[in-house]
């Protein structure tokens, strides 16, 4: 750099003696001046043009302009910006090819699309699962290779939307899972992942569970009745009656399984519309089940607090709403001592969702059993819950209504502090 300002320095001073020279000996200082400067600049602007060629046409180290001084020194700090550019890009090549190897070996497709839901980017698998192909496909809009109107009304809800379960445009007979996550600027990356192996084991485990329970219904329902009929007969032997009262009680036990199993099995990856439903008043169903628990299984035993919002209306299938809110209040009553206190509470939260809340003040639920509650068959305490006649299904029922309803089931408990349960349900389905 020294050298190169050193050079310019003297150009200067050759200037500056010419303009001196030319003065003294023509005396003529006005053109000493302009004839020196004006060869001055017209050289610089030579060097600059010939800057501006070198530039368009790439810039190659073979046909650089050698001027020496200062454009030397800006040849040289081009040079070195070229240099650290195309080790930049060297290594930006290197990682985006690790990148699209490393996304292209992924078991699932991936599709980068921009604001405008076009396909900037995809994977191998891509083309196996959604027939996107990664060069014939570039810059176009994905409802153009996915012409399915519920893929569609998913990409317009996507900031509220989760998975979407669809067949792949590609082989009707595979199933698949579809998740935009947003990322960058207004980019989304549309992941989709074969699902047809698990959902042929659920279909068939609903299968099972319905052919299942449809052949013991039958012969379960001839031995409760013939049970029955012992159970009244006047000349059973004393010594017989508890036993066939204890056979008949499992017998109808047994049914309400089969009933629950089914129940769920129905319910299980089902989702109401969000049009779907019919307007229910939930403060006149509370009140009833209310009072009916108060004046049976929990007469003389329980104390109930009902506050609930009369305005309030929730839109959706009212025999399963009822299920829920039966399933929550019996629970608290089954599972409590007597002398507990149980809070029904009907109305909106914080974020203005229409809340169900079902809270005592019982012996509470140990930490270790919370994420478990909602699992088939699942007892915080297996001969309680046997002996309250339970069946181990309720909680899963009411989890899975309240999702097919968008919605959510929340449980809180402490030992010794009682528990809360609550079902709150999507905005758009209050009224």
């Amino acid at each position: 750099m020294s050298h190169s300002l050193s050079v310019e320095r003297w150009r200067v001073v050759g200037v500056v003696a010419a303009i001196l020279t030319i003065g003294l000996l023509t005396q003529q200082w006005v053109l000493a001046v302009l004839i020196p400067n004006a060869a001055y600049i017209v050289w610089n602007l030579y060097q600059f043009e010939r800057l501006e060629r070198w530039l368009q046409r790439g810039a190659k180290t073979s046909k650089s302009p050698d001027a020496g001084g200062i454009w030397g020194l800006v040849v040289r700090h081009i040079f070195r910006r070229e240099r650290t550019e195309k080790k930049r890009k060297k290594r930006y090549k290197e990682v985006l090819r690790r990148f699209d190897s490393v996304i292209s070996a992924l078991p699932d497709a991936a599709v980068v699309l921009n604001k405008n839901m076009e396909i900037e980017w995809s994977n191998k698998k891509a083309q196996e699962l959604l027939g996107i192909i990664k060069d014939r496909d570039t810059g176009q809009a994905v409802r153009n290779i996915i012409r399915d109107p519920d893929f569609s009304h998913y990409l317009d809800k996507v900031k509220k939307s989760k998975d979407m379960e669809c067949t792949s445009p590609v082989d009707p007979l595979r199933d698949i899972a579809l998740r935009l996550t947003p990322f960058g600027k207004n980019q989304h990356l549309m992941t989709a992942r074969d699902t047809s192996e698990q959902m042929a084991l659920q279909r068939m485990r609903k299968a099972f569970i319905a052919n299942a329970s449809h052949e013991l219904r039958t012969p379960l329902t001839v031995v409760s009745g013939y049970l029955e009929i012992m159970e009244s007969a006047h000349e059973l032997p004393a010594s017989l009656r508890a036993p066939i009262v204890g056979a008949r009680e499992q017998a109808v036990r047994m049914e309400g399984i089969i009933d629950d199993l089914l129940t769920l099995s129905r319910l299980e990856g089902t989702r109401l519309p969000e049009k779907g439903g019919n307007k229910i008043d939930v403060t006149t169903l509370l009140t009833r089940l209310v009072k009916d628990v108060s004046q049976t299984i929990a007469a003389e035993s329980h104390t109930f607090q009902l506050d609930v919002d009369s305005a309030l209306r929730l839109k959706g299938v009212e025999t399963e709403i009822e299920s829920v809110c039966t399933n929550l209040i019996k629970n608290a009553v089954k599972h409590t001592p007597s002398g507990t206190v149980i809070d029904v509470t009907w109305g909106r939260n914080g974020a203005g969702q229409a809340c169900l809340t079902v809270s005592d003040n019982g012996q509470g639920i140990p930490a270790e059993h919370l994420a478990h509650l909602t699992e088939r068959f699942y007892r915080v305490d297996v001969g309680r819950s046997r002996a309250s006649g339970g069946t181990g299904l309720g909680l899963s029922i009411v989890k899975h209504i309240v999702e097919r309803h968008g919605g959510t089931l929340y449980i809180s408990s402490e030992e010794g502090q009682g528990a809360e349960f609550t079902a709150c349900f999507s905005t758009k389905r209050s009224c």
